[in-house]
Protein backbone atom coordinates (compact mmCIF):
# COMPACT_ATOMS: atom_id res chain seq x y z
CA UNK A 1 0.00 0.00 0.00
CA UNK A 2 1.20 3.44 -0.71
CA UNK A 3 1.89 5.67 2.07
CA UNK A 4 2.94 9.02 0.10
CA UNK A 5 1.86 12.00 1.90
CA UNK A 6 0.49 14.69 -0.26
CA UNK A 7 -0.65 18.54 0.52
CA UNK A 8 -4.22 19.17 -0.25
CA UNK A 9 -6.19 22.63 -0.93
CA UNK A 10 -9.41 22.33 0.95
CA UNK A 11 -12.26 24.46 -1.00
CA UNK A 12 -16.07 25.01 -0.24
CA UNK A 13 -17.83 24.42 -3.24
CA UNK A 14 -20.67 26.57 -4.39
CA UNK A 15 -22.31 24.13 -7.32
CA UNK A 16 -26.09 24.45 -9.31
CA UNK A 17 -27.93 21.67 -10.82
CA UNK A 18 -29.09 21.41 -13.85
CA UNK A 19 -31.24 18.82 -13.96
CA UNK A 20 -28.72 16.22 -15.06
CA UNK A 21 -25.72 16.67 -13.17
CA UNK A 22 -24.42 19.26 -10.64
CA UNK A 23 -21.35 22.25 -12.06
CA UNK A 24 -19.00 23.72 -9.94
CA UNK A 25 -20.50 28.01 -10.01
CA UNK A 26 -17.48 29.12 -7.52
CA UNK A 27 -15.22 27.48 -4.33
CA UNK A 28 -14.10 29.30 -1.93
CA UNK A 29 -10.46 27.98 0.10
CA UNK A 30 -11.42 26.77 3.78
CA UNK A 31 -7.70 25.65 4.51
CA UNK A 32 -4.35 25.48 2.74
CA UNK A 33 -1.57 22.61 3.34
CA UNK A 34 -3.69 19.65 4.55
CA UNK A 35 -1.65 17.04 4.44
CA UNK A 36 -2.95 13.26 3.68
CA UNK A 37 -1.52 9.71 3.09
CA UNK A 38 -2.18 8.42 -0.37
CA UNK A 39 -3.40 5.07 2.07
CA UNK A 40 -6.18 7.60 4.03
CA UNK A 41 -9.81 5.78 3.46
CA UNK A 42 -13.11 7.69 3.01
CA UNK A 43 -13.79 6.87 6.81
CA UNK A 44 -10.63 7.59 7.62
CA UNK A 45 -10.63 10.87 6.06
CA UNK A 46 -14.04 12.26 6.94
CA UNK A 47 -13.11 11.23 10.65
CA UNK A 48 -9.75 13.49 10.07
CA UNK A 49 -12.13 16.15 8.86
CA UNK A 50 -14.94 16.18 11.55
CA UNK A 51 -12.08 16.55 13.89
CA UNK A 52 -10.58 19.54 12.60
CA UNK A 53 -14.25 21.30 12.20
CA UNK A 54 -14.75 20.81 8.30
CA UNK A 55 -17.19 18.49 8.63
CA UNK A 56 -19.70 18.12 11.69
CA UNK A 57 -21.27 15.11 13.17
CA UNK A 58 -24.57 15.75 11.31
CA UNK A 59 -22.44 14.57 8.37
CA UNK A 60 -22.53 11.29 9.11
CA UNK A 61 -23.67 8.81 6.80
CA UNK A 62 -24.79 11.64 4.80
CA UNK A 63 -21.86 12.34 2.84
CA UNK A 64 -19.80 9.93 0.26
CA UNK A 65 -16.25 10.79 -1.34
CA UNK A 66 -15.49 11.65 -5.36
CA UNK A 67 -12.29 10.29 -6.08
CA UNK A 68 -11.44 11.80 -9.41
CA UNK A 69 -7.51 12.17 -8.96
CA UNK A 70 -6.43 14.93 -8.48
CA UNK A 71 -9.87 15.77 -7.10
CA UNK A 72 -11.23 14.31 -3.76
CA UNK A 73 -14.50 15.48 -3.48
CA UNK A 74 -17.46 15.12 -0.65
CA UNK A 75 -20.92 15.07 -1.75
CA UNK A 76 -24.11 14.80 -0.48
CA UNK A 77 -24.95 10.96 -0.73
CA UNK A 78 -28.50 11.74 -1.76
CA UNK A 79 -28.27 14.51 -4.17
CA UNK A 80 -24.97 13.82 -5.11
CA UNK A 81 -24.32 17.75 -4.68
CA UNK A 82 -20.55 18.87 -4.27
CA UNK A 83 -19.81 20.03 -1.04
CA UNK A 84 -16.13 20.33 0.01
CA UNK A 85 -12.94 19.35 -1.97
CA UNK A 86 -9.29 18.23 -1.39
CA UNK A 87 -7.05 19.28 -4.52
CA UNK A 88 -4.13 17.61 -4.54
CA UNK A 89 -1.50 20.78 -4.85
CA UNK A 90 0.97 20.29 -7.71
CA UNK A 91 -1.46 17.87 -9.55
CA UNK A 92 -3.57 20.79 -10.91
Amino acid sequence: MNNEIRSYKLVAIDAWHDGEGWYWNNQHEVEDGVCLADSTTPRQLFKFMRRNGWLTDYSKGRIRLDDCWPYLTIEDRNTGEPLLCLICEGEQ
